[in-house]
C-alpha cells in the first residue's frame, strides 16, 4: 500500500508579498488612493502586489495604469528614490481592499 504525504498547513505569516508603489506628483499635488474600510478610511500612494514572475518596473507601470490611468511612458521623471524592505505581521489573514 502506498500513502500520500499530507500537505502541511501554511505557517502563519509564511506568504511573502512583494509590493511596488510610487509617489506621483503633478506640480505641488501628490496622487493618493483612498481606502475605505468598515471602520476607517486611509490614504496610500498608488501601487500594489507584484505578480509571480513580473518585473518590478512592469508591476509598477501596471498598477499606475490600473489605479490612475497613467501611462508611465508619457510621464516626466521617474527616478528611483528609495526602496523599503519591510516585514509586517498581523494576526489572521490580510483583508482585501
Amino acid at each position: 500500500m502506498t500513502s500520500t504525504p499530507e500537505t502541511p498547513a501554511a505557517a502563519p505569516f509564511s506568504r511573502i508579498k512583494i509590493r511596488t508603489g510610487a509617489l506621483v506628483f503633478c506640480g505641488d499635488d501628490v496622487a493618493l488612493i483612498r481606502r475605505d474600510r468598515a471602520d476607517s478610511t486611509h490614504y496610500t500612494p498608488p501601487g500594489g502586489n507584484v505578480e509571480h514572475g513580473e518585473d518590478l518596473a512592469a508591476a509598477l507601470a501596471r498598477e499606475l495604469a490600473e489605479e490612475l490611468d497613467l501611462d508611465v511612458d508619457q510621464a516626466n521623471g521617474g527616478d528611483l528614490m528609495w526602496i523599503v524592505d519591510q516585514r509586517v505581521t498581523r494576526p489572521g489573514p490580510t483583508t482585501p481592499p
